[in-house]
């Protein structure tokens, strides 16, 4: 049986189909992993895009990509703080490769200007961190409580941490709580005026009795 040959114009048309589907799925695989990101703005702004937020004005930065040392909170190498309007939100996103960048999550919080201070959980593992937003200009400290496992007995106990420092009336306190999570719903805050005076605490959520007995 004679062999079929090729013409120069068909192997030069072969050629092409097969560089355009390797373009395809280069494409393809760029969209689906996220990879490659060359920069973290690029990151951020595509989990924004995926997460249909924004683009928000950054407020503060926490970055632990450059500082091995440092105690990293939650599983980001890098955390954004943005405000889109009325609405808040973290973004986190991964160093990968060294060279680049990884998308991650994104969660937000409508501000409510009729409450002192609405609260976001940043990140809720061991080494945890929770943004507080403050509509109140006289509070100057904000502190969160919430129950957590009992070191030297069954049960749960209270954990509180403050922060007094804050950015755009936003208050980033970190907390350490060992094993377990922080959930929205039992979280409690309250906010401090300059000379240590309570000038707001949200009610003490019912989980505390119904849930980790705590009376």
């Amino acid at each position: 049986m004679a062999r079929c040959s090729v013409t120069p114009a068909q192997r030069k048309r072969r050629i092409l189909r097969d560089a355009l589907l390797l373009a395809i799925v280069l494409v393809v695989l760029v969209l689906r992993l996220d990879f490659p990101i060359l920069t973290a703005e690029q990151a951020l702004e595509t989990t924004q895009d995926r997460y249909f937020f924004g683009p928000g004005e950054v407020i503060t930065t926490l970055d632990y990509s450059r500082e091995a040392n440092k105690v990293k909170i939650g599983q980001y190498d890098r955390y954004y703080i943005l405000r889109h309007g009325d609405w808040y939100a973290w973004c986190g996103i991964n160093r990968r490769l060294l060279l680049f960048w990884q998308t991650g999550e994104l969660g937000a919080v409508e501000n409510d200007p009729d409450l002192p201070l609405v609260p976001l959980i940043v990140s809720n593992q061991d080494n945890g961190i929770v943004l507080v937003i403050s509509n109140d200009p006289e509070i100057t400290q904000v502190e969160i409580t919430f129950p957590i496992s009992a070191e030297t007995k069954q049960g749960y106990t209270l954990l509180s941490a403050s922060q007094t420092q804050s950015t755009e009336n936003c208050f980033l306190i970190s907390y350490t709580s060992g094993p377990g999570f922080v959930f929205p719903e039992d979280l409690q805050v309250k906010g401090y005026d300059a000379a240590g005076a309570l000038r707001y605490q949200s009610p003490i959520p019912e989980s505390w009795a119904t849930h980790y007995e705590l009376r």
